[in-house]
């Protein structure tokens, strides 16, 4: 191969073949096509993602009793994890858009013919068009959506996707059984408003038990128009505040995704339309999910056994995450005053072993759902003395206030540690909770299995759980899995909790399946169940899961929800260009970001760099045939991700600098070069 030097000596040699202005040009020419391709390419950005504010168009008030639609929407893009945008025009979204996510149902008058005409041509060129319900079916509606007729029902209790279709494209992400269908309420109650349609040109998704079209999909040219027979409101808001109409299918140690449907199938969409593109990791670093273990100290054996949790974890390198009651005082015929100097001590070594504590509540009480016993009266420790009957199983002079905040102060004054997090006891939920958490200053929440939201991920409270409720800055962090089983056959006793770390693996792994974290409560009042959960970790693909703190899983989630982030490739996609502000990095450091390519051929090369163009080292490694998993490895690196595609099992081959590892519960793997998985 010749070198610069060899082709300007043949330049020399030859300069009566050039005047001086032409050897200039073919010398600069020469010097661009030595540089690395990616510094000269032509770089291409893609359009945006674009959530279209309809509200005003259709009279809504999105802060009414009728309204989240447009919250509901936004959730769905956060979650999705692409850069997008939100405008109310119409004609803006059209102009920057690739993808649009329309927020409310569309009916006769929320467009005009002109403007439909407008959406079918930019879908014809290459647009996708995510709608909500179509109310009517009128002209020239139906043309656009592809459909003849819709019906509105209030007894269309779930829709299931169509078989051919699972696993594939828009559907990538329904590979579980439970996936295979999405509940929408109980069967037999009246539920939620849901539309069915009779088709014209567009192709059904999915259908109702009735038959009807529930999803349809209507192929326009390059692009095409996605029509959902809901309202995201009442699949996405509703199901967070609870009012689902007990749309879950299972309790405590199930797997209930049905909300996730949603967000998925938008990202999804948009990876199939593009071809190429990125999206915010939903998990820590290089892993597909990490298992965030708690544990809820609410009797005196829990504080007397919690360090066989402790010494374990510990010796995993993890700092788990503790939920303390603060039972100061004898409830008789309830619970006794647990919480005193000895458990004070004992609470003060999970802290010394690096561990973090939140508050379970103070009196643990099985009716702390109800709102009316539970008011938010501001007390103190030394007045606060209520008392549960254990016959007629009611609480009296209860306090909200005292249950959340009161526990908080109590906690922080005892251990001199900060409190962020709470959970109720028995996974209680009342009206006041959220706004006691937000006036103790909480960061966190976990109040909710699950199967309670239908949902695997994270969101924001609402005051009084209501549709009306100001959104706090708590952040409600689902519980997935845990030590209370159901029924009385299953529950976990010294006899059989050998058989119940394989429940937990095969909820872990459906997670792990959706990039979603596993939150699990094994209450540490048995030494049993310390050697369960350690069947648990030795039996998971550590490669692939990791082992997280829970207070900093919501401090990734919060930093991600925050994060932005643009990027662009080369002409041949070969190479691709991540941009990041640098205090996003600062805050976030084990952010990471998922490529995908539907091809297969995926980029050889990966830089990441701030808005001063410093470059920062990363890991690659595949999770599967069309998706590489980018995270970042040192705040202190300069360096390019190379991938050799070439070979059956690529490698993605770093710069050589370590792997930082210093955030606190993460099991990281110190490597200088990664194998694709």
């Amino acid at each position: 191969m010749r070198t610069m030097n060899d082709k300007n000596a043949i330049l020399t040699t030859r300069s009566t073949m050039f005047s001086s202005v032409e050897r200039s040009l073919l010398l600069m020419l020469i010097a661009i096509l030595m540089l690395p391709f990616n510094g000269r390419a032509q770089r291409r950005s893609p359009k945006t993602v674009t959530l279209l504010d309809i509200t005003q168009r259709n009279g809504e008030d999105e802060n009414g009793s009728s309204g989240r639609n447009v919250y509901s929407a936004r959730y769905m893009l956060e979650l999705a994890g692409f850069p997008f945008a939100v405008t109310a025009s119409l004609d803006s979204a059209l102009s920057v858009s690739d993808a649009l996510l329309i927020s409310s149902p569309v009916t006769d008058s929320t467009f005009t013919a002109g403007e439909v005409a407008a959406i079918r041509a930019w879908v014809g060129q290459g647009g996708i068009f995510l709608s909500p319900a179509c109310k009517v079916a009128e002209e020239p509606l139906k043309s656009l959506y592809g459909i003849r007729s819709v019906e509105m029902s209030r007894y269309n209790w779930a829709f299931r996707w169509d078989s051919l279709l699972v696993g594939k494209n828009e559907l990538a992400y329904v590979d579980t059984p439970e996936e295979q269908s999405v509940s929408l309420g109980r069967m037999g109650v009246e539920g939620i408003a849901t539309y069915s349609y009779k088709l014209g040109e567009a192709q059904a998704m999915a259908v109702f038990s009735n038959g009807e079209t529930a999803v349809a999909c209507h192929p326009l040219g390059l692009g095409r128009v996605y029509l959902f027979g809901v309202a995201w409101r009442d699949v996405i808001q509703r199901n967070q505040l609870n009012k689902d109409f007990h749309a879950q299918r299972v309790g405590s140690n199930g797997y209930e995704p049905s909300a996730d449907a949603f967000p998925l199938f938008v990202r999804a969409a948009v990876v199939r339309q593009r071809g190429l593109a990125v999206w915010k990791h939903t998990i820590p670093g290089n892993y597909e999910s990490v298992l965030i273990p708690t544990h809820d100290c609410d009797s005196r054996t829990a504080y007397d056994s919690m360090h066989f949790m402790s010494d374990y974890e510990a010796g995993l390198g993890l700092h788990s995450h503790f939920f303390l009651t603060v039972h100061y005082y004898r409830d008789k015929g309830y619970l006794s005053a647990f919480y005193d100097s000895a458990s004070i001590a004992k609470a003060k070594l999970l802290l010394a072993a690096g561990h973090t504590v939140g508050s379970h509540s103070i009196g643990h009480f099985p009716d702390f759902n109800r709102t009316e016993r539970f008011p938010l009266t501001v007390t103190t420790r030394e007045a606060y003395h209520p008392h549960h009957d254990m016959e007629t199983k009611i609480t009296t002079d209860g306090s909200t206030w005292g249950e959340v905040v009161l526990s908080k102060q109590i906690l922080q004054a005892d251990l001199n540690n900060q409190v962020r997090s709470f959970r109720s006891g028995h996974l209680c939920v009342n009206d006041n909770i959220p706004e006691a958490e937000a006036e103790g200053g909480y960061s966190f929440s976990s109040c909710y299995t699950s199967p309670e939201v239908l949902s695997e991920f994270p969101f924001f409270e609402r005051e009084r759980n209501d549709w009306t409720g100001r959104q706090t800055t708590v952040l409600q962090i689902p519980l997935h899995f845990s030590d209370v089983f159901n029924t009385a056959a299953g529950k976990m006793d010294s006899t059989n909790w050998r058989q119940k770390p394989a429940v937990w693996l095969t909820l872990l792994n459906k997670l792990r399946r959706n990039y979603a974290p596993a939150v699990v409560l094994i209450h540490p009042n048995r030494e049993w169940k310390m050697e369960a959960e350690k069947m648990l970790v030795d039996s998971m693909d550590r490669s692939a899961v990791g082992l997280f703190n829970f207070e900093d899983y919501g401090d990734f989630w919060e930093a991600r929800r925050e994060l932005t982030f643009s990027y662009e490739t080369n002409d041949s996609l070969s190479h691709l260009t991540l941009h990041v502000k640098k205090t996003d990095i600062e805050r976030n450091w084990n952010m990471s970001f998922v490529v995908e390519k539907t091809d297969g051929v995926l980029p050889t090369t990966i830089d990441l760099q701030d808005e001063g163009g410093r470059q920062y080292e990363l890991a690659v490694r595949r999770l599967s045939a069309t998706r590489l998993l980018v995270s970042l490895v040192s705040p202190s690196g300069i360096g390019l991700a190379h991938i050799d595609n070439t070979t059956t099992s690529p490698s993605y081959t770093l710069t050589g600098l370590p792997v930082n590892n210093s955030y606190r519960g993460v099991v990281v793997k110190k490597a200088k070069k990664f194998l694709c998985k």
